[in-house]
């Protein structure tokens, strides 16, 4: 299994080094990867075997080996089923932490596992949110249409983002969080980009059938 770190990681690192928020980054990581574990685990469980691990500036996001199915329809349904459950159960373990560390009256433990809550299931990509909103698509749409959809959502969710970020900034003067949503708007970038990769090679294709 591979273990890739974005560079990036480091410099937030760096930031909350120099702003003395290292507690606050210490627990947020430990929970981020209890939320990494919960995907981990669900996968194993449905009978994925973990290929590799990114670090990134939005987490861990694990990568699991295809399961072969013979059926093709079945293994497209099976795929898609696989994954929703995978992304879906990082936030479902955060959010039952969350309610724990309320009933433990632990405000700290509170907030980290509702704050990596409420980001991880925005419909943002690459955000588990926006992961399992593409795959529920992918169950009634073609690829193309649920690219374009998917994107266009990212979008419309990274602006109402942006705003409120910009009041969380000013009030808690925190800069960190602009860094997290520059970072979104690069993801956002690229997934644009592979959207219209595939818009054009479709439409290479239906021009080459007539």
């Amino acid at each position: 299994m591979k273990i890739k770190i974005d560079f990036k990681v480091f410099l937030l690192i760096f930031c909350y080094l120099i702003t003395n928020k290292i507690r606050v980054f210490s627990v947020i990581l430990f929970f981020i990867l209890i939320h990494e574990l919960a995907h981990i685990l669900s996968g194993i469980i449905l009978g994925l075997k973990p290929k590799k691990i990114n670090f990134t500036l939005a987490g861990f996001s694990i990568e699991f080996e295809e399961k072969i199915v013979k059926n093709y329809i079945s293994k497209s349904k099976t795929r898609l089923k696989n994954k929703i459950i995978i992304d879906l159960s990082g936030p479902i373990v955060n959010l039952i932490l969350s309610i724990i560390f309320i009933l433990l009256r632990n405000p700290d433990f509170t907030y980290a596992n509702l704050l990596i809550f409420l980001v991880n299931i925005m419909p943002i990509l690459p955000l588990d949110g926006g992961r399992v909103l593409k795959n529920i698509l992918l169950y009634k749409y073609t690829f193309r249409t649920v690219n374009s959809v998917i994107v266009e959502i990212s979008r419309i969710n990274l602006i109402i983002l942006t705003l409120i970020g910009s009041i969380i900034i000013v009030h808690l003067k925190n800069p960190l969080i602009a860094i997290f949503i520059i970072y979104l708007w690069g993801q956002f970038i690229k997934e644009k980009h592979y959207s219209n990769m595939i818009k054009n090679m479709y439409n290479i294709i239906s021009k080459e059938l007539l």
